[in-house]
Formats: structure tokens, C-alpha cells, sequence
């Protein structure tokens, strides 16, 4: 929870906290067939349906993904999805490192 904690403070993050409806993005569902937000990643952590930092990196990209999917490459949203994945993936990148020096210490 730590990792999506730092995540979901992102300073972009408030465009990935809920489900995207058809009313904000007309068509998305039709386009986009596995929506994923923060909101449903954090419900997934405390159920138990993710359990790995490989599994919760997987729905982030997903995430990302299907925001760069709906959107074209000149889109504001687009470019902040871009942006948000790479810093997303410093973090998790970062998180574990930290945790592989703690194992090997």
C-alpha cells in the first residue's frame, strides 16, 4: 500500500482515481476493454487479487496504457499518463531496489 500510496499522490494521479464513464471519454469502452483506475487497483490490494509488486506493475501499465490507447499521441491526457507511467515506474523500480539492499543486508 506504501508504493500505491506514493503513487496515487502523484501530481497527475487525480485523472487515474476513478473509473473513466462515457460520459467523460465518449466511446472508451468500446476502445478500451479492461479499464483500470487507482481506485480499483487499491480495492484489488486489500482483497487480495494482487499480491505482487509484478501484478500491481502490471495493472499500473495497464492503466497507462489504455490511456495512451484513447488517446491521441498531441492529447493533454495522453501526455500526462506518459509522464505519470515513467515516474511510476521510478517508483516501483525504486521501491524494489530498497527492498532487494534490505534482503541481501
Amino acid at each position: 500500500m506504501i508504493l500505491w500510496n506514493d503513487i496515487a499522490a502523484h501530481k497527475f494521479a487525480s485523472l487515474f482515481l476513478r473509473p473513466i464513464t462515457d460520459d467523460q471519454a465518449p466511446g472508451y469502452h468500446s476502445v478500451v476493454y479492461r479499464a483500470m483506475d487507482l481506485q480499483k487497483i487499491k480495492r484489488n490490494i486489500e482483497s487480495g487479487a494482487i499480491r505482487t509488486t509484478a501484478e500491481f506493475q502490471r495493472d499500473m501499465m495497464l492503466m497507462f496504457l489504455n490511456a495512451t490507447m484513447y488517446n491521441t499521441r498531441d492529447h493533454n491526457v495522453y501526455q500526462l499518463a506518459h509522464q505519470m507511467m515513467k515516474d511510476a515506474v521510478s517508483c516501483i523500480q525504486a521501491s524494489l531496489l530498497l527492498l532487494l539492499v534490505t534482503f541481501v543486508a
